[in-house]
C-alpha cells in the first residue's frame, strides 16, 4: 500500500516535473483503496476460494465420518435387538420348560406320596391285624386258662378218691381190652 502510494505520488510529481509527495488526502486514498480492493480481490479471492474449499472439504470429510458412524451405530444396534429377541426366546423357552418340569416334579411327587400313603395304609392294616391275632390268641390263652381253672375245681368238687379209682380202672379196662 505504501509502495503504490509512492507509485502515485512519483507518476504525479514527474508530470509536474519532480519528484514528490501528493497529500490530497481524498484523492491518493480513493485510488488506493481501489488499487487495494483490486488486488485483495484478484490475490483474496483465490485464498479465500482455497480456504473455503478446504472448509467445505472438511466439513464433507466431517459429514461423511458422521454418517458412516451412525450406519454402523445403526446396524450395531439392529444386531443388539436380534439379540435381546433371542435372549427373551431362551428366557420364555427356559421358563416353560422350568414350568414342565415343575409339573412333571409334581406328579411324580404326588404319585409317590400316595404310594406311601398306601404302603402306610397297608402297614397300619398289617400292624392291626396282628395286633388283632395277637389279642384273640391271648384272649384265647385266658379263655383257656380260666375254662381249666373252672373245670379243675369242679372235678375236684365231684371227683372224690373213689370216683376217680372208677374212672382210672375205665380207662384201663378200655385200653386193655
Amino acid at each position: 500500500m505504501i509502495e503504490t502510494l509512492f507509485f502515485l505520488t512519483e507518476a504525479h510529481s514527474e508530470a509536474e516535473g519532480g519528484f514528490g509527495l501528493n497529500f490530497d488526502i481524498l484523492e491518493s486514498n480513493l485510488i488506493n483503496l481501489l488499487i487495494l480492493a483490486g488486488v485483495l480481490f484478484y490475490y483474496g479471492s483465490k485464498i479465500v476460494g482455497n480456504i473455503l474449499n478446504e472448509r467445505k472439504n472438511k466439513i464433507a470429510q466431517k459429514i461423511g465420518e458422521v454418517e458412516e458412524k451412525q450406519r454402523k451405530a445403526a446396524q450395531a444396534l439392529a444386531q443388539e435387538q436380534e439379540k435381546l429377541a433371542q435372549a427373551k426366546s431362551t428366557a420364555s423357552k427356559i421358563i416353560s420348560d422350568a414350568e414342565a418340569n415343575a409339573q412333571k416334579a409334581k406328579q411324580a411327587i404326588l404319585a409317590q406320596g400316595e404310594k406311601e400313603v398306601e404302603r402306610i395304609k397297608a402297614m397300619a392294616v398289617a400292624d392291626l391285624n396282628s395286633e388283632q391275632e395277637r389279642a384273640i390268641a391271648e384272649l384265647k390263652q385266658r379263655i383257656t386258662a380260666l375254662a381249666l381253672g373252672r373245670v379243675e375245681n369242679q372235678l375236684g368238687e365231684f371227683l372224690n378218691d373213689e370216683t376217680q379209682h372208677q374212672l382210672i380202672d375205665r380207662s384201663i379196662a378200655r385200653l386193655g381190652g
